[in-house]
C-alpha cells in the first residue's frame, strides 16, 4: 500500500512539474500564490520564487476581470456555494505583455473534515486560438474555402452565428441553427428580415447608437441587451460583431456572434440586488462560518461596533459579546447552526468600550440542504430600550395613582382610540379594557345629543376636542353603555401633549346617580305615576265637563246685551277658558301616551290641505305680530297618504305655535319634503321643518326641550307662558308614528325644528311647489273656507261612514260652526250636547 502511495505521488509531481499547461496552488484565504509549476512560470515569464506570497489579483488584467466579483467568486467556492469558477482572461507577464489564458479554478478540500486548504488554479495559454479567431474575421476572403468546416461550426456552435448585409437594415443573410432554441424560429424565417426586429423595443436605440460607434472604433466589440423570442418572452443576449471590409475599404458585411447569458444575467442581477441589501443595509450584518467567525461585514456593522471592517473579519463573534450575555449568545448561534432561525437581545461592547443594547435576528446559511453558516442582522436599540424603562417606571406611578381614583379616566390617541382606563372607568361602563384597548371610543360609550340622539363620530364634541387637542370644561351629559343602560355623567377633558404636539386626551367623568338615589327616583317615579293616573283618572271627567258649560255659557252670554266693560270680562272669561282647556287637553294627551292607550287612525291625509290650513290658522296671529310665515312644499311631495292627520296636525299646531310665540321679527317658515322612499317601495320619508328667526334656545338647554314639564328659563316662561308639556307631547307622538324629532338653533339666531315620519302613499302625481304668506291678497277666513271643502271631500271619497255616541250628563249650549274651527296650540275635545 504505502509503496503504491509512494508511486502515485511521484506519479503526480512529475505531472504537475512536466505538465503542458499552467497549474498553481494559492491560498483561499488571502489570495497569495503557494506554489506554481514551470509550466505556468514560463508563461507568465518569471520565477517561481519571484510570485511565491504575492497576490493572485497581480497578474489579472483589469480591463478583464473585475475584481470584486473575482472575490465573490472565490468565496462562494471556499464556502461551497459553487463547485469551479472559470473565464477566460488576459494574464500580465513580467515584461508588460499580455497572455491569453482560460483560468480554472476550485476549492480542495481536507476528504475527513471538508475544510477549504487551498485555491488549484489551472491556466491553458490561448493567445494562439484567439489570434486565429481574430485572423478568422479579418481574412474574409479564406471563409468560402473553409465555408464547410465554418458551416459544421456554425451549425453545432450553441452560440447564434449571424451574417449582416451592410444595408442600413442590416438584413439578415445568414443565420446559424442556433436560432431554434436560442429564439425559436427557423433559419429561413429570420433571414432577409431587418437586423433589429428581434430586439426588443426599448433596446433598439441602444443597439443602433452601440453599432454607429462601434463601426469608429469607440466601443468595445461586445453588447449586452435583451432579444425577443418568436413566443414573446424575452432573453438577455451578448454579441460580438465583426466588420468585413473590402478592397477600397467599403464595408460589405457584418459577422455577429450572440451567445444567450440569461441564466448569468439573472445571477448576476442577484447578486447585485445581494449586494445592495448587504452593503447598503442601514443594520449591522454579517456572515460567519460555523464556528462564529465573521466572513463578510457591512458598513452598518462597522458603525455599530466601532471596528474597522479589517478588525472585523476573521475574528470570532465572541469579542464583540458583553461576557454577561456571551452564554446567551452562544446558545442562539447553536441553535441557528441547526437551522433555526432566532432573534434575541443581548449587550454589544463597543471599540470604545460602552455598552450597546442590540437586537439580533440569526438566520441560517443553507446550500444542499446543508447548514453552511449564519447572517447576523444587528440593530442599536439602546435608546429605545431606555425609552421604554422609562415608560415602564412612569406607567407604574402612572397605574398606582390611576388606581385609586374614584372617578373613571380614559386616555384617547389623536384618532379617539382607547389608551388606558382607569379601574373606576371599567367599573362604570361595565367593559374590558384589554378586549378594548386600540378600538374607537364610540364602540365603549355613546355620548347623547340634546335631543336624545347619539352623536355621530364626526360631531362627537368629546372625539372633536380630543383631534383639535382642545379642553373640555366640566359639564354634564347623558353617556350610554354597550348594553344599552345610561347614567348622567358629570365630565371633562384635557389634551395629551408631548413636546408641543397634540399626542390625545385625557377624559375624567364621574357619575352623578346613586343606588340609591336610583331606587328613590325610581319609587318615587313609580308612585308619582300611579298618583298622576288615578289623579287623571278622577279628574278627567270632573274638570272636562264643567268647565264645557263654563265655556258654553260664556258664548251664550257674548250674545246677549252688555256693555263695553262687561264684554271685556266675558272675552277674558272665554279666553282663560280656552287656555284652561288647552293644558287640560295636553296632560290628558301626555298621560295616554305614557300609559300607552293613544291609539293612531290609519286613514287619508291630504298633505298640502293639511299644511295650509294649519299655516292659516296662525296667519292672523302672525300678522299681529308684523312676522311673515309661509309654507312649501317640494314637488316630489305626494298629493295623498296614508296616517293620522290628526296627530300630524298637532305635532305642526305645537311647534308652529311656539315659532309664532318666540318670535317677534322676521319671518317663520313650514316645509315639507320628500328624502327618498321609506323601508320600503310602498312608502315615502318625508322631513316636516318649522324654521324661525325668533329668540333661538341656547345650546346647553337644548337637552331639556322634550323633557315633560321642562321651562328652559323661568323669565321667559313668565313672558310668553306654557306648560312644557307641548315638545314632550310632540316627541312622544313622533315617535309613536314611528318617526324622529330634533331641532337645531342658536341664541338670538331663530331655530329650526325638524321631523321625519314614513307615510304609506297614495298617489305618486307630482304637485307645483306652493306658498303662501301673510302680504298674500287672499283672505284667511277665505282660505279656511276653500280649505275644509277640499278637505272633505278628499276624506269622504276615502273614508269610511263613521257612526258617534257621545254621552254627557249635563246639558250645554251647541256652539256655533266657527267656534269649532281648531284653535292653535291644541284640539279641543267638544261634548255630546256641543254635537
Amino acid at each position: 500500500m504505502s509503496n503504491s502511495i509512494s508511486e502515485n505521488r511521484s506519479l503526480f509531481e512529475q505531472l504537475y512539474k512536466h505538465a503542458p499547461i499552467g497549474i498553481a496552488v494559492a491560498s483561499h484565504v488571502n489570495g497569495l500564490w503557494l506554489q506554481l509549476n514551470p509550466a505556468f512560470c514560463q508563461m507568465l515569464g518569471y520565477e517561481e520564487a519571484e510570485l511565491t506570497d504575492t497576490p493572485v489579483t497581480d497578474l489579472l488584467f483589469p480591463e478583464d476581470v473585475d475584481m470584486e466579483r473575482f472575490r465573490c467568486e472565490c468565496w462562494d467556492m471556499a464556502n461551497g456555494l459553487t463547485q469551479m469558477f472559470e473565464t477566460e482572461l488576459r494574464l500580465i507577464r513580467k515584461n508588460g505583455s499580455l497572455v491569453w489564458a482560460t483560468v480554472r479554478a476550485c476549492i480542495v478540500k481536507d476528504e475527513t473534515s471538508g475544510k477549504p486548504l487551498y485555491l488549484l488554479v489551472q491556466a491553458v495559454d490561448i493567445t494562439k486560438q484567439k489570434e486565429a479567431e481574430k485572423r478568422m474575421c479579418e481574412q474574409r476572403g479564406q471563409l468560402e474555402e473553409s465555408g464547410r468546416i465554418s458551416r459544421m461550426l456554425t451549425e453545432v456552435s450553441p452560440d447564434l452565428i449571424a451574417i449582416h448585409q451592410a444595408d442600413a437594415q442590416r438584413t439578415f443573410k445568414y443565420v446559424s441553427p442556433a436560432c431554434r432554441h436560442m429564439l425559436g424560429y427557423e433559419p429561413e424565417e429570420m433571414v432577409g428580415m431587418p437586423g433589429m426586429f428581434c430586439i426588443h423595443p426599448e433596446d433598439i436605440s441602444l443597439v443602433q447608437t452601440y453599432l454607429n460607434a462601434q463601426i469608429q472604433g469607440l466601443v468595445p466589440e461586445r453588447i449586452t441587451y435583451r432579444l425577443v423570442r418568436k413566443n414573446g418572452s424575452c432573453i438577455w443576449a451578448e454579441t460580438i460583431t465583426h466588420y468585413v471590409y473590402g478592397s477600397n475599404g467599403e464595408l460589405k458585411e457584418i459577422i455577429a456572434v450572440t451567445r444567450d447569458i440569461t441564466a448569468s444575467k439573472q445571477q448576476q442581477l442577484s447578486l447585485e440586488e445581494y449586494r445592495s441589501l448587504f452593503d447598503c443595509n442601514p443594520l449591522g450584518v454579517a456572515s460567519l462560518d460555523l464556528d462564529g467567525k465573521l466572513l463578510k461585514a457591512n458598513m452598518g456593522q462597522e458603525q455599530l461596533t466601532g471596528h474597522t471592517r479589517e478588525e472585523l473579519l476573521m475574528s470570532s463573534f465572541e469579542q464583540l459579546i458583553d461576557p454577561a450575555d456571551l452564554d446567551k449568545t452562544k446558545y442562539h448561534f447553536e441553535e441557528t447552526v441547526k437551522g433555526k432561525a432566532q432573534r434575541y437581545e443581548i449587550g454589544l461592547i463597543h471599540k470604545d468600550g460602552h455598552r450597546i443594547e442590540a437586537s439580533v435576528i440569526n438566520l441560517p446559511i443553507v446550500m444542499e440542504n446543508r447548514v453552511v453558516g449564519v447572517y447576523g442582522i444587528t440593530s442599536d436599540i439602546t435608546e429605545s430600550k431606555r425609552y421604554v424603562e422609562e415608560i415602564e417606571n412612569l406607567s407604574y406611578e402612572r397605574a398606582l395613582i390611576l388606581n385609586a381614583m374614584s372617578e373613571g379616566v380614559i386616555g384617547l390617541d389623536q384618532d379617539g382610540h382607547l389608551i388606558f382606563a382607569n379601574p373606576a372607568a371599567v367599573q362604570m361602563m361595565e367593559f374590558c379594557p384589554s378586549t378594548l384597548n386600540g378600538r374607537p371610543l364610540e364602540e365603549i360609550m355613546l355620548q347623547m345629543q340634546s335631543a336624545g340622539i347619539p352623536y355621530s363620530a364626526r360631531s362627537n364634541p368629546i372625539l372633536q376636542a380630543v383631534k383639535n387637542g382642545r379642553s373640555l370644561p366640566r359639564s354634564e351629559a347623558i353617556f350610554w353603555r354597550q348594553d344599552g343602560s345610561s347614567f348622567l355623567a358629570e365630565f371633562q377633558l384635557k389634551p395629551i401633549m408631548d413636546q408641543g404636539k397634540v399626542r390625545g386626551g385625557v377624559l375624567v367623568f364621574r357619575d352623578m346617580t346613586s343606588v340609591n338615589e336610583i331606587i328613590r327616583a325610581k319609587e318615587a317615579a313609580e308612585h308619582a305615576d300611579r298618583a298622576k293616573s288615578e289623579f287623571l283618572a278622577v279628574m278627567s271627567h270632573e274638570l272636562r265637563t264643567p268647565l264645557n258649560g263654563i265655556m258654553g255659557m260664556a258664548h251664550l252670554l257674548k250674545d246677549t246685551e252688555m256693555n263695553e266693560e262687561q264684554q271685556g270680562y266675558v272675552d277674558i272669561m272665554i279666553q282663560s277658558g280656552e287656555s284652561l282647556l288647552h293644558i287640560l287637553n295636553e296632560i290628558l294627551d301626555f298621560s295616554k301616551i305614557e300609559a300607552g292607550r293613544m291609539e293612531l287612525i290609519h286613514d287619508v291625509v291630504d298633505i298640502r290641505a293639511m299644511l295650509r290650513g294649519v299655516v292659516n290658522l296662525f296667519t292672523p296671529k302672525a300678522a299681529e305680530k308684523k312676522v311673515a310665515i309661509g309654507y312649501e312644499i317640494g314637488e316630489d311631495v305626494p298629493d295623498a297618504m296614508f296616517g293620522d292627520e290628526t296627530r300630524i296636525k298637532q305635532v305642526l299646531i305645537n311647534l308652529l305655535g311656539n315659532a309664532v310665540k318666540f318670535t317677534d321679527r322676521g319671518n317663520i317658515q313650514v316645509s315639507v319634503d320628500l328624502h327618498g322612499n321609506g323601508s320600503d317601495g310602498s312608502k315615502a320619508r318625508l322631513v316636516f321643518k318649522v324654521k324661525d328667526t325668533g329668540i333661538g334656545i341656547p345650546l346647553d338647554k337644548q337637552h331639556q326641550l322634550f323633557q315633560s314639564f321642562s321651562q328652559l328659563d323661568p323669565a321667559i316662561n313668565r313672558k310668553y307662558g306654557g306648560t312644557g308639556l307641548g315638545l314632550a307631547i310632540s316627541k312622544k307622538l313622533v315617535e309613536l308614528m314611528g318617526g324622529a324629532i330634533g331641532v337645531q338653533s342658536e341664541t338670538n339666531k331663530g331655530a329650526e325644528f325638524q321631523f321625519t315620519l314614513e307615510l304609506e302613499r297614495w298617489s305618486d302625481d307630482r304637485c307645483e311647489t306652493e306658498s303662501v304668506s301673510t302680504g298674500a291678497k287672499e283672505s284667511e277666513a277665505d282660505r279656511r273656507q276653500a280649505a275644509l271643502p277640499e278637505q272633505k271631500q278628499k276624506l269622504e271619497s276615502h273614508a269610511p261612514e263613521l257612526h258617534i255616541l257621545v254621552a254627557e250628563d249635563r246639558s250645554l249650549k251647541r256652539p256655533s260652526e266657527e267656534e269649532m274651527l281648531p284653535k292653535p296650540g291644541g284640539m279641543y275635545d267638544i261634548d255630546a250636547e256641543q254635537l
